[in-house]
């Protein structure tokens, strides 16, 4: 019992680790699609479930102020918290204060 419960959990683990490169892969593509100059595929190449996006401490509060939308002022961003139903939202809303 104690190596299925290991063995779902590093499944579970796999299964988060895909989804979040996908939307890493999704969110430069689509902040691209949006019309942003900036080039952010380093954003690919970074791993974990936060990322720093690049943005600047005047554009995170914009994207607060303007668009409900909160990071750190670092520009570090939670990966894991971008979902098929909210990237557009927020790729389009970065790409606004750009």
């Amino acid at each position: 019992m104690t190596l299925n419960f290991a063995k779902s959990g590093e499944n579970e683990l796999t299964e988060m680790r895909e989804r979040i490169k996908k939307m890493r892969h999704l969110f430069v593509q689509l902040l691209k699609e949006y019309g942003a100059e900036q080039d952010f595929s380093f954003i690919i190449e970074q791993n974990g479930m936060f990322s720093f996006s690049g943005l600047t401490g005047e554009q995170v509060d914009r994207l607060k102020e303007e668009f409900a939308i909160y990071a750190v002022r670092s520009g570090r961003i939670n990966v894991a918290g971008i979902t098929e139903d909210n990237i557009h939202y927020l790729c389009e809303s970065i790409v606004k204060v750009l």
